[in-house]
C-alpha cells in the first residue's frame, strides 16, 4: 500500500510538472513578429488568398503600427479585390512611413487609377520616375496612361517611348507605337524599321507590326529612289 501511494504521489507530481512546463511555455513564447506576419500574407497573396493576406498583414500592423510594408503589403492585395479607397489609405501610410520609396508611388498610382482619378495617378508616376529614373516599365506605365487616358500628344508620348525602350523594356505595342512616330512624324524609316521588326521579335505573328514593317520598306526603296 505504501509503495501504490508512491506511486501515486509520483505521477501527480509528474503530471504537475508537465502542466507547469506548458503553462511556462506559452507565458514566455516568443510572440509573432510583424515580419513573420508579412512573410504569411506575402505567401497567401502570392498565392491568390487576397483576403487570407489582408489579415496577415493587418497582425503585423498591430504588432508593429509604423511597420511600412503591412501597409503596402495589405494595399496591394485591396487593390487585387478592387478596395481601392482602402488601398489608397494603405499606400498613403506606407510613404509617410517611407516617403522615398518609388515602388509605394508606382502602386499607389493603380489605386488612383481604380478610382478614375487619372491626373493623381500621373503625378505618382512622375514621383516614381524622379525617384527611380532607370526603371523602364515606369515609363512604359505612364506612357499607357498618357496615351489612354489623358490625350498625350505624339511628340510627348515619344519621350516615354523612346526611354522605356532605351532601358530595356520589349512591348510589342511600344515598338510599334515608337516605330509609327518614327515613320510618320520624323521620317525617320530606317529607326522605325527596326522598331517593327523588334515588335516581330517579341510577337512574331503581330499582323500590325508586319503591316507597318513593309510600309516602313517601301518608304525606304522610295527615299532611296529619289535619291539616285
Amino acid at each position: 500500500m505504501k509503495k501504490l501511494k508512491i506511486i501515486l504521489i509520483a505521477a501527480v507530481l509528474l503530471l504537475a510538472a508537465v502542466f507547469m512546463l506548458k503553462a511556462f511555455s506559452v507565458i514566455f513564447a516568443k510572440p509573432l513578429t510583424a515580419e513573420k506576419y508579412n512573410a504569411s500574407g506575402l505567401r497567401k497573396y502570392e498565392a491568390g488568398n487576397y483576403n487570407g493576406a489582408i489579415k496577415e498583414y493587418t497582425r503585423a500592423i498591430q504588432v508593429a503600427p509604423q511597420d511600412k510594408l503591412g501597409y503596402f503589403g495589405r494595399a496591394n492585395a485591396y487593390i487585387q479585390i478592387y478596395l481601392y479607397q482602402k488601398a489608397l489609405l494603405d499606400y498613403n501610410k506606407a510613404i509617410e512611413l517611407d516617403p522615398v520609396n518609388s515602388l509605394y508611388y508606382a502602386n499607389r498610382a493603380n489605386a488612383y487609377y481604380g478610382l478614375e482619378n487619372y491626373k493623381a495617378t500621373l503625378v505618382d508616376y512622375d514621383r516614381a520616375v524622379k525617384l527611380n529614373p532607370q526603371d523602364g516599365k515606369l515609363y512604359q506605365r505612364r506612357a499607357l496612361l498618357k496615351e489612354k487616358n489623358l490625350q498625350a500628344s505624339q511628340k510627348e508620348l515619344a519621350v516615354d517611348w523612346k526611354k522605356a525602350i532605351d532601358l530595356g523594356v520589349e512591348d510589342e505595342h511600344i515598338f510599334i507605337s515608337y516605330g509609327s512616330y518614327l515613320n510618320n512624324e520624323l521620317q525617320n524609316y530606317e529607326a522605325a524599321l527596326a522598331c517593327f521588326q523588334k515588335a516581330l521579335k517579341v510577337n512574331p505573328d503581330s499582323g500590325l507590326a508586319k503591316q507597318n514593317r513593309d510600309i516602313a520598306l517601301e518608304n525606304i526603296r522610295t527615299k532611296k529612289a529619289n535619291q539616285n
